[in-house]
C-alpha cells in the first residue's frame, strides 16, 4: 500500500514543467525630447514591464534635473548670481561633477557651462542669421568650467561669475542611459539595453542565445557599421541632422566652447567605453577636436574606443583608436591610441 503513493509522486516529479526561458521585450517612450527604448530579457512579462518602467522613470527624473528646455527643471532653477551656493540633487550634482572632470581632461572642448553661448545661437537660428560678435563675446564672458565650485560634502554648486548656467546637452542622454541601466541591474535584471536616441548602454548579461547586443551605427559621414555591446556604452555625435545653413555656409549645432563659434567643418564621432556619460561627452569633444587633435584628447581616456571623421578644406580626414568602436568587446588594455590621421584611400599621414 505504501508503494503506490511513491510511484505516483515519482511520476508527478518526472513531468514537472521546466522553468520559463528569458524572452526579450522592447518598450519605447518619448523622454528628453527623443525616443527612449528599453529592451529587457526576462522570463516573466510582468518583470519585464516593471523593470522597463523603472528605467523610463529614471530617464524622466534625469530630464527633470538636467534639462535646459524645461523652465521648471532643477538645472534651470540654479541661481545665476556669483557666489550663491545651492544644494543640488544627487543627479544634478553627479552630472555636474563628471562634466567638470571631462571638461578639464578635454581642455575645455567639452564645457557644461556653455549655456549662454548655446542660448545666443538658438536665438540667432530662430532669426535665420548668425549671432553678432558682441553677442558671442558677451556670452563667452559667462562661460568657463573653471568657475564652477563643487562641495561634495555639502553637495552644493556655486558659480564664480554672474550669469553662468549649465547645459547638459552634450552629456545628459548618456548620463540618463547609464543611470537607467544601473537601476535595472540593481533590480536584478542585468540583461538589458537602454537607448536614449543615439546614446546606448548595455547591461552585463547578454540576451538569450547571443553573445551580446548587436547594434548598427551610422554618423552620416562614414560607412554604417555593427558592434556588439556587453556591459558597455556607445555614443555618436555629428551634424547629420542638426545644422543651419546661412549664405551657403553650414553651421553645426555643435559649438566650440572656447571660441563661441559653431563648427563649420563636417565632423562626426563615435565613442565606446564603460560609462555612458563619458562616451556622450567625448563624442561631442571629439567633434570639436576634429581628426587632427583626436589622439591627444583620447590619451586621457584609457580603454575608450573612438573614431572621428572630419571633412574640411583639405579633404576627408579620419582617425581611430585600435581597435575602433566597431566589432565585439575587447579588454581595455588592448585599446591603442595611434597618432596617425588618414585620408580614406590614401596612406597615413603624421599628426601635426
Amino acid at each position: 500500500m505504501l508503494l503506490l503513493p511513491l510511484a505516483v509522486l515519482g511520476s508527478v516529479v518526472a513531468v514537472q514543467a521546466q522553468p520559463a526561458q528569458p524572452e526579450v521585450e522592447s518598450f519605447t517612450e518619448i523622454a528628453m525630447g527623443v525616443d527612449v527604448t528599453v529592451k529587457v530579457a526576462a522570463p516573466e512579462a510582468a518583470d519585464r514591464l516593471a523593470v522597463a518602467r523603472l528605467a523610463m522613470a529614471e530617464v524622466r527624473a534625469c530630464d527633470d534635473a538636467l534639462s535646459d528646455w524645461q523652465a521648471s527643471s532643477e538645472c534651470r532653477r540654479l541661481p545665476r548670481t556669483a557666489g550663491t551656493a545651492t544644494i543640488a540633487s544627487d543627479r544634478l550634482f553627479t552630472a555636474t561633477a563628471r562634466s567638470i572632470e571631462i571638461a578639464r581632461s578635454t581642455e575645455g572642448r567639452f564645457d557644461p557651462t556653455i549655456s549662454p553661448i548655446v542660448q545666443a545661437w538658438r536665438a540667432a537660428r530662430a532669426k535665420g542669421a548668425l549671432p553678432d560678435t558682441a553677442t558671442v563675446d558677451a556670452a563667452r564672458s559667462r562661460v568657463g568650467w573653471q568657475h564652477v565650485g563643487l562641495d561634495a560634502q555639502e553637495r552644493t554648486i556655486t558659480f564664480g561669475r554672474d550669469g553662468m548656467a549649465l547645459d547638459f546637452g552634450g552629456i545628459g542622454k548618456g548620463f540618463a542611459a547609464q543611470r537607467a541601466s544601473a537601476a535595472m541591474a540593481a533590480m536584478g535584471q542585468p540583461s538589458h539595453l537602454v537607448a536614449v536616441a543615439g546614446d546606448l548602454v548595455a547591461g552585463p548579461v547578454a540576451p538569450p542565445g547571443k553573445p551580446g547586443w548587436t547594434i548598427r551605427k551610422e554618423d552620416g559621414l562614414g560607412e554604417p557599421f555593427e558592434l556588439m555591446l556587453l556591459g558597455e556604452a556607445v555614443s555618436t555625435s555629428g551634424d547629420l541632422e542638426q545644422f543651419i545653413e546661412i549664405d551657403g555656409v553650414r553651421h553645426s549645432h555643435i559649438i566650440d566652447p572656447r571660441t563661441g563659434h559653431a563648427l563649420r567643418d563636417r565632423t562626426a564621432a563615435c565613442v565606446r567605453g564603460p560609462d555612458g556619460a563619458t562616451c556622450d561627452a567625448l563624442a561631442t569633444a571629439l567633434c570639436v577636436a576634429g581628426a587632427r587633435d583626436a589622439a591627444g584628447l583620447m590619451r586621457s581616456f584609457a580603454g575608450y574606443r573612438a573614431s572621428v571623421t572630419t571633412i574640411d578644406a583639405h579633404g576627408v580626414r579620419a582617425w581611430s583608436t585600435s581597435p575602433g568602436p566597431e566589432g565585439p568587446p575587447c579588454a581595455a588594455e588592448a585599446v591603442r591610441v595611434p597618432d596617425a590621421v588618414t585620408a580614406p584611400g590614401a596612406a597615413s599621414q603624421p599628426q601635426r
